[in-house]
């Protein structure tokens, strides 16, 4: 299934914490250990001399500049890496109308196998006039981005022969339901696996060009109650009862397996019920362990051990 996801932030020269914000940016979306692939237009594509560049770029701009525009962006995992390349380099030529410079690092393998992605750099300026191109600090740019991406990364889908397509809209706009998920990240989903504690905390963050006040404050203490943000999400996507249903199912295929009998086999041969198969309180009892409550706020320690059981499988 195709994921709509942008992010669009930018790096000031007088409000990023320290020089040459920018530069480090780019030496960490270029990394080697996480990005397969580098294009760019209108500035260098090779790590370091577009580390130095941006770095004069930098110390000729003016003491309020802004140095460049970073926008992240979910791929289309039904598209192969040239598709990717090439959506890429479309959606960037036409949001800088093939003048300013842009930098975009993939990284689409190893850990981001599954959630390929694409780190552009945008610096909006005109490499012969200096003046600026396609208007990324004015109002409204990120909805620009937004419907630009969705525009061209269904036209890739499209090309491709795909069905599916992408939808810059709200839930709400599409008439779903549900509340969203939230990203949760890698190192999320580790600290759940290994019983970390989850610890939030009370954050500050600066407000956009044209707010009313320079930053807001977010106390996530209020928010996540406690829970991890894979924990949030499953509460999201499955109910309780979905839950413990796939759970038993999985006890019945390893139950199964152990006696040498797929499950399809299994159900067609008509043998006795197995000890797997009772009702959830039975199960439960049958692994030494009390049934968990039926509180969704409640993650019991049973829970989480056979949650490390399945990471663990699937690794």
């Amino acid at each position: 299934m195709a994921i709509y996801s942008l992010h669009h932030a930018a790096i000031g020269k007088s409000t990023q914490a320290r020089p040459h914000t920018a530069a480090a940016h780019l030496r960490y979306i270029t990394r080697r250990s996480a990005c397969t692939r580098v294009l760019a237009g209108r500035m260098p594509a090779q790590s370091a001399r577009a580390r130095s560049w941006i770095r004069r770029e930098e110390d000729a701009d003016r003491a309020n500049a802004r140095l460049v525009d970073k926008v992240l962006l979910a791929l289309p995992r039904e598209l192969n890496p040239s598709q990717h390349a090439a959506l890429v380099r479309k959606f960037a030529e036409q949001i800088t109308l093939g003048r300013a410079s842009w930098l975009a690092a993939f990284h689409d393998d190893g850990e981001d196998r599954h959630n390929p992605h694409v780190h552009l750099v945008i610096r909006d300026r005109d490499p012969e006039t200096g003046k600026r191109v396609c208007g990324m600090s004015e109002r409204g740019s990120t909805e620009r981005l937004r419907e630009l991406w969705e525009r061209c990364a269904n036209e890739a889908l499209e090309s491709a022969g795909r069905s599916e397509r992408i939808d810059r809209r709200s839930l709400a706009a599409q008439g779903i339901s549900r509340q969203p998920t939230i990203h949760e990240g890698l190192s999320a989903r580790e600290m759940e696996i290994r019983d970390r504690r989850i610890r939030s905390k009370t954050v500050e963050y600066r407000n956009g060009t044209g707010a009313r006040s320079k930053s807001r404050t977010i106390d996530y203490r209020k928010f996540d109650q406690g829970r991890s943000r894979p924990a949030y999400n499953r509460s999201i996507r499955e109910t309780r009862a979905d839950y413990w249903e796939a759970i038993e199912a999985d006890a019945r295929e390893r139950e199964w397996f152990s006696l040498g009998v797929s499950s399809k086999a299994h159900r067609a041969s008509g043998l006795p019920r197995s000890e797997a198969e009772r009702s959830r309180s039975d199960w439960w009892a049958v692994q030494g362990a009390e049934p968990p409550s039926n509180d969704p706020q409640r993650d019991t320690a049973d829970e989480r051990r056979l949650r490390r059981k399945d990471y663990r499988r699937e690794r």
